[in-house]
């Protein structure tokens, strides 16, 4: 005798419904396998993650940055400015001291100050050469003048034998000086 319709059907079902159980039982299982691997991975990769935003912060100085303008704003300190007309008063002394060597620091000094400044203000970049490329043209007026200034930080800092004239340390620590007072660096009534 042959089965009829009716007794097949519920027959296949019980059938699928067991296959899809040991399937569902077989998933579950890799997967229960399968999760500590996944979950140590994932673990990996967000300390990897959290460790180059730390990275990236502590490098571009993002955080530094952010605290000292908390201090000038919230606290109402004049911390950057303060610091800076301190700065720029050893500019001026190694400039008046006469010494070929001590001219070279007050224009590495100088260029230091130019680029901490920068950076308080906001422009973007790892040293004083790539804030200058992101600064626009109204920013700064004697943005030539701070190019050239630079240019010859550079030479000072590269070539060892490089000997530096007092008039020309004299143009670029004005150039700086020009530059710094547009950003409004220094503590009012002082230089």
């Amino acid at each position: 005798m042959t089965p009829s319709l009716t007794q097949i059907i519920p027959t296949s079902t019980a059938a699928a419904t067991q296959a899809a159980s040991r399937l569902g039982q077989s998933a579950l299982a890799f997967y229960n396998v399968s999760l500590l691997p996944f979950e140590i991975f994932s673990v990996l990769i967000s300390i990897a993650l959290i460790v180059g935003i730390v990275l990236t912060i502590a490098r571009t100085g993002w955080f530094a940055t952010r605290v000292d303008r908390v201090r000038d704003v919230i606290l109402k300190t004049d911390m950057p400015k303060k610091r800076a007309t301190e700065a720029w008063a050893a500019v001026q002394r190694h400039f008046f001291s006469g010494n070929a060597n001590d001219l070279k620091m007050a224009i590495m000094q100088a260029d230091n100050i130019l680029s901490d400044a920068l950076q308080y203000a906001g422009v973007r970049g790892s040293n004083l050469g790539d804030r200058l490329k992101n600064i626009k043209r109204g920013q700064i007026p004697n943005l030539e003048d701070i190019w050239a200034a630079h240019k010859l930080r550079n030479e000072i800092a590269h070539e060892t034998s490089f000997v530096l004239k007092r008039d020309t340390a004299e143009r670029a620590l004005e150039a700086y000086e020009t530059a710094l007072k547009n950003l409004g660096a220094f503590e009012t009534g002082k230089k």
